[in-house]
């Protein structure tokens, strides 16, 4: 038997790196420019941002100190409607990270897509194995139509919905009502049914919370839609009773949720162990709609049914522990 320690590496910081003083990364990657890392291709000097649109938030980048030198910092773009929180700037080797935003003047950016590329210049250059990074911007500009009032909208394929924010309550019951439960869950409130002594409800006279959304997108029978709710924690207390919820867009026939599977045999049910480590049970059900305006509707079917998110995934989710921040909401 061997015992092999593992590499030994330290930072010279006498000696100037190969790549120069400026490192550079942008929102939603690991990836930095210039220089070598496992999140990008060997050598690669350009980093793509995550699209940008009307109704999401701004884009951001980071700039960073690699080397021993003082610098001065430059950034453009090759379009004019893309302007930045900061153009130009100083960095030295114990200064803090600095972050950039992005900013599009809707106004005069092109109708549909399209892409910047942004350059950041170093008066200390960028070390003797690389040049400038280049940095490419997906844009998208597309508008909702003027008959759109009110509702949540799409961006980068993604519509993310705080149960709370309804449009309305659509009810014919007598029995039971919606309330909100401030600061429950992750990242806002939940609702659910009150009272808890209510009795099972239907579709045809029970609650509805409805939400007005709009997608540029269409979900096709080969590329549905995945909807899943974030729900709070529970089991099936009551056998004859499990949890469950039904959904519908639009006048489409619901479909009714049983969100907590249970086993026989004393088992938990399944999923439990990541229930418990997110602090909530997530369902997702599949849909099919054409692009425009439409109506989700999401009834608790027992008063134990605790709704905290609703997310609607047209491709663009991507993975995090809280979810995608709320979509604007017009």
């Amino acid at each position: 038997m061997r015992q092999v320690t593992p590499p030994v590496q330290y930072v010279q910081n006498l000696e100037r790196s190969l790549a120069g003083d400026l490192g550079i990364s942008v929102e939603g990657t690991n990836a930095s420019v210039p220089g070598d890392d496992p999140f990008h291709s060997l050598s690669s000097n350009q980093l793509t941002l995550l699209p940008v649109d009307r109704y999401g938030s701004d884009r951001y980048i980071e700039l960073f100190h690699t080397g021993i030198n003082d610098l001065t910092w430059k950034i453009a773009a090759d379009k004019p409607y893309v302007t930045f929180s900061k153009s130009t700037g100083n960095l030295a080797p114990d200064d803090e990270d600095i972050r950039v935003t992005i900013k599009i003047d809707w106004t005069k950016a092109p109708v549909g897509s399209s892409t910047a590329l942004i350059n950041i210049t170093s008066s200390t250059g960028y070390g003797a194995q690389f040049s400038m990074p280049t940095l490419s911007l997906p844009i998208n500009n597309t508008a909702v139509p003027s008959t759109f009032k009110s509702g949540f909208v799409e961006s980068d394929l993604t519509i993310s919905i705080e149960a709370e924010h309804y449009s309305r309550v659509a009810s014919n019951s007598s029995s039971a009502s919606y309330v909100v439960i401030p600061d429950f869950g992750k990242t806002l409130s939940a609702v659910t049914l009150f009272p808890a002594t209510a009795p099972s409800q239907s579709t045809t006279s029970g609650p509805a919370l409805e939400y007005d959304f709009y997608t540029f997108t269409s979900a096709a029978a080969s590329r549905p839609a995945n909807i899943t709710l974030i729900l709070g924690t529970g089991l099936n207390a009551n056998p004859t009773r499990p949890l469950q919820y039904a959904i519908a867009i639009d006048d489409q026939a619901p479909k009714t949720v049983k969100y907590i599977i249970d086993q026989t045999g004393g088992n938990l049910p399944i999923g439990w162990g990541t229930a418990v480590a997110d602090a909530a049970w997530k369902s997702t059900t599949s849909a099919t709609f054409g692009a425009g305006a439409h109506k989700l509707k999401i009834w608790a079917l027992e008063p134990g049914v605790v709704i905290q998110k609703i997310v609607i995934d047209l491709g663009g989710v991507r993975a995090s522990y809280l979810g995608p921040s709320e979509s604007k909401k017009l």
